[in-house]
């Protein structure tokens, strides 16, 4: 059974949201929902152009990955896989929009029942074990290609505005934000890679780009309090970046003190969204 992580969490927001409100009060899809969300149009098509123009970066990135697996030069491979890495950690944040894609390039093992065992276990972090844990370029190949074919369709899902609201991409950005630090931060997000740091900075700058169409609708003390705190995210990590690199300092080498100010940033940044969320009435 595939376990819908990103799912979950967002569902397990709700609740909490839900706790402690009359019950007699909750409505579903309500008129007023749906203006809401019409009224914030421009703003959904504006994020998305964005995410729209990482895809078509993507998918270069994942051939080129192919192509270097294919070569057989495991060092050609590792590099090729870290440079295909960031366009996706930013499209992330709209994962509950397309949640089966999201399972086939990013879910880990932890996702599925039978972890590494499962046939659904695909993808990214395939790729990484194979590469970084096993050198195996040969067991690699067939998930490079089916990687290939998992962004084709993230790309149709993209160009389709009618799997995207106001309501449902702040939804992926709390869910997103949150996950930064709650999880991926304590734990090693790029377990065999290193690379951890590099994904919280590309799902951070995709959490903004989303956010940042909706600024001119909120008052200058929001906006400048989501936009000081996403620049604290970048700053707690912009000495681990490599000039010239993709890749940045392996997550192994940041001290306990550096990831908790790392932590903490994360934290006032979702503090930050969810202030902008409430006061745009799309909590």
């Amino acid at each position: 059974m595939k376990l819908k992580i990103r799912s979950l969490v967002i569902g397990v927001m709700a609740m909490v949201t839900i706790i402690g409100l009359n019950f007699t009060s909750l409505s579903f899809a309500t008129t007023s929902d749906l203006s809401a969300n019409k009224a914030f149009n421009s703003e959904v098509e504006e994020g998305l152009g964005y995410f729209r123009s990482l895809v078509r970066e993507q998918m270069p990135l994942a051939q080129d990955l192919r192509t270097a697996i294919a070569s057989g030069n495991l060092a050609a491979a590792k590099n090729a896989y870290v440079d295909s890495r960031p366009p996706y950690e930013q499209i992330e944040v709209f994962a509950g929009s397309f949640e089966d894609e999201d399972s086939d390039i990013d879910a880990r093992p932890y996702g599925f029942d039978d972890g590494e065992e499962s046939p659904d276990f695909k993808g990214f972090h395939r790729i990484e074990a194979y590469l970084y844990r096993d050198g195996d370029l040969r067991a690699a190949l067939p998930y490079a290609d089916g990687l290939i074919e998992s962004v084709k369709s993230l790309t149709a899902k993209l160009d389709d505005s009618s799997n995207f609201s106001a309501e449902s991409n702040f939804e992926g950005m709390v869910a997103l934000v949150t996950e930064v630090p709650a999880k991926k931060i304590s734990s090693e997000e790029e377990t065999w890679s290193d690379q951890s740091i590099l994904i919280f900075a590309n799902n951070w700058k995709g959490i903004y780009s989303q956010y940042k169409p909706f600024a001119s609708r909120l008052p200058s003390k929001v906006s400048n309090r989501v936009d000081a705190a996403y620049q604290a995210c970048l700053a707690s990590v912009s000495e681990f970046t490599i000039r010239g690199q993709v890749g940045m300092t392996p997550y192994s080498q940041v001290s306990i003190a550096e990831r908790g100010k790392i932590s903490a940033a994360a934290y006032e940044f979702r503090a930050a969204i969810l202030e902008a969320r409430d006061t745009l009435g799309l909590g």
